[in-house]
């Protein structure tokens, strides 16, 4: 809905599937309608990279080489950017330079209106109730990030409306299988 001057909504993912690590940016518009998508080729640390790096490489390879890569290569560029794995969370605020939070499902019960953010155990995480009758969203931001929940709440509630806000992830993971059927490692 980039047209329509709604929120453009970029999503990534990164995965440590066995000792290989790959990822995938997705930016959709409000509609869910696929504006970019750019992947990573997997990468296997060797045996030398692991003893050297040690307890290091797993957040080098997630961060700095796979989510920057992702975050810095797609042309339609994402006005937030939406995560499944919080420890991610302040790696793509630093390297998107635009706002980033992180997207749980939950299986609470509804809260009373679309929009509401009930605040939880921490001043940065929040449930979100998107639309009338999921269940609500665990959503986090970083400290910086705090003036600006009210704003990106209301750009998620307004995506909402048109698409279900975690199904991209869905198709980010199918489209990596099928790279990976059709490419060898």
């Amino acid at each position: 809905m980039a047209e329509r001057g709604g929120p453009v909504l970029g999503y990534l993912l990164v995965e440590d599937r066995e000792g290989v690590f790959e990822g995938a940016a997705l930016v959709v518009d409000t509609r869910g309608i696929p504006l970019d998508f750019r992947y990573t080729e997997p990468v296997r640390p060797t045996r030398l990279e692991r003893i050297l790096y040690g307890s290091a490489l797993d957040v080098y390879l997630r961060e700095d080489v796979l989510l920057k890569n992702l975050v810095e290569s797609v042309e339609a560029k994402p006005t937030l950017w939406i995560l499944r794995d919080r420890d991610l969370l302040r790696a793509a605020r630093r390297h998107a330079k635009v706002a980033a939070v992180c997207l749980e499902s939950t299986s609470a019960s509804p809260l009373d209106q679309v929009g509401i953010l009930e605040p939880q155990g921490d001043r940065t995480t929040f449930l979100l109730q998107a639309d009338p009758i999921s269940a609500p969203f665990r959503l986090a931001v970083t400290e910086d990030q705090l003036s600006q929940t009210q704003k990106i709440s209301a750009d998620l509630v307004a995506a909402a409306e048109e698409m279900e806000l975690g199904e991209p992830f869905s198709r980010m993971g199918k489209a990596l299988e099928s790279i990976r059927e059709h490419e060898p490692l």
